[in-house]
């Protein structure tokens, strides 16, 4: 058995948690590829005038969205999914909840020539994909450690976001390198 045959023949992968893992890391790498090369997208901001300011908005939104944001949107939507299923039973339970998560988390902070429909419908899977990672996971688990499961699905995507990202921002312009120095 190889390494990667064992480690989807581990308990910890049961019911693919592993491997939508995975996928939900290698979607998110992909989409900021997309958003940064495909749109008017600006992953560095401009620190005219007041730079630490700037930098702390920065800092603040990484801290959210991977800290905050993880576990918090998470325990939204579980209680939006429990007040669904209590409402209407289970009939539509994992298009409704993701879909009202995904039209409070829609808005970007920088206008993209993304599609919207395209946007919607990855930010839309990746919360169907916590959701039902929770629910599989809630009645083996506990409800708990499922949502802190799902929490730590949604951070290391936003980690894979952020870190693409940031290695675009890190690219130098070699024209800027080599170029001849004035009297050369």
């Amino acid at each position: 058995m190889n390494f990667i045959q064992k480690i989807r023949a581990s308990h910890l992968n049961r019911h693919g948690f592993i491997d939508v893992t995975v996928g939900a890391v290698f979607s998110q790498i992909i989409l900021s590829v997309w958003v940064v090369h495909f749109s008017n997208f600006d992953p560095t901001p401009t620190f005219e005038g007041a730079a630490a300011a700037e930098l702390r908005k920065v800092y603040f939104f990484m801290f959210s969205a991977l800290i905050l944001a993880p576990y918090f949107e998470n325990l939204l939507l579980v209680w939006l999914a429990a007040l669904h299923e209590k409402l209407f039973k289970r009939r539509m339970l994992f298009v409704i909840s993701p879909a009202i998560l995904t039209a409070l988390h829609f808005t970007p902070s920088q206008p993209l020539d993304m599609p919207a429909p395209l946007r919607f419908v990855t930010v839309f899977a990746l919360f169907f994909i916590f959701l039902k990672q929770y629910d599989l996971h809630k009645l083996e688990m506990g409800q708990h450690k499922a949502l802190l499961l799902t929490s730590a699905i949604h951070f290391l995507a936003n980690a894979a976001g952020i870190l693409t990202q940031l290695a675009f921002e890190s690219n130098i312009d070699a024209g800027t390198i080599f170029s001849a120095q004035p009297g050369e």
